[in-house]
């Protein structure tokens, strides 16, 4: 009928393949051979061959979907039927969200943590002692008196260590940083505050993400697979006991 009205044959085999071919393979692969699915297939493809037909033949392709209409109103179970399909498949075909993924940077966030917390521990030390430094200082400059040259020196030389003091802990803090690889303090701290801001931003979307599925996410990274070998194997052990432990029973039975 299509080829008799015209209906170029690539425009008849499309409508074939997308109405006819790829639903029932589909429907067949989720719900197993259903006749009564694929008389409803076989329907909305003659629909389709319809339209076309009548885009050929009058060229008011506008019209079809009044035909629709009516016959939706003459049977009104035929809709709700489809209706309800149409709303379960597109339930089972909405895509889970997937699970967020930690950037490399924010992955790396655990590791500054602690390297910044050592900085921060020895900066205080140094704030420490350069108030040790300054009470020293104004000491010495409240000694006066010929007669106390003795208790000057004193204090001079307590000055003087605290300075070499101070200085050797400056020294020391880029050499924190350089363990792990940073040539400064100032290119680690650059790194640390986007790390934390990325992690926080990775806790967040994880957060929404086991809100809407419901789910515990999955770990990453190489530590994260070893723990979870480690785990298998350990359940693989403890079930091998337990069907051990139920042969030993029922041998003694």
């Amino acid at each position: 009928m299509a080829l008799i009205s015209g209906v170029p044959e690539p425009k008849i085999m499309e409508v074939k393949r997308k109405e006819i071919t790829e639903p029932i393979r589909e429907s067949i692969a989720r719900r197993g051979n259903r006749p009564r699915l694929f008389s409803r297939v076989v329907t909305v493809a003659v629909e389709a061959l319809e339209f076309l037909i009548a885009s050929v033949l009058f060229k008011k392709p506008r019209e079809v979907p009044k035909q629709t209409e009516q016959t939706e109103a003459e049977h009104p179970e035929y809709v709700a039927e489809n209706s309800t399909a149409a709303v379960k498949t597109t339930k089972e075909e909405k895509a889970e969200p997937e699970q967020p993924k930690m950037t490399r940077l924010a992955s790396k966030y655990p590791k500054l943590f602690k390297v910044n917390k050592e900085l921060e521990d020895q900066n205080g030390a140094i704030q420490q002692k350069q108030k040790q430094l300054s009470a020293k200082k104004k000491e010495l400059s409240e000694v006066t008196g010929w007669f106390k040259g003795r208790k000057k020196k004193e204090l001079q030389k307590e000055i003087d260590e605290l300075k070499s003091q101070i200085r050797d802990m400056k020294d020391y803090l880029p050499r924190i940083v350089q363990k792990i690889g940073y040539r400064s303090v100032q290119e680690f701290l650059k790194d640390f505050k986007a790390s934390q801001t990325e992690y926080s931003q990775y806790r967040t979307a994880i957060e929404k993400w086991k809100k809407e599925t419901g789910k515990e996410p999955v770990a990453h990274g190489i530590r994260a697979k070893l723990a979870e070998k480690k785990q298998e194997i350990q359940n693989e052990q403890k079930n091998k006991q337990h069907t051990h432990s139920q042969n030993k029973d029922r041998g003694a039975r």
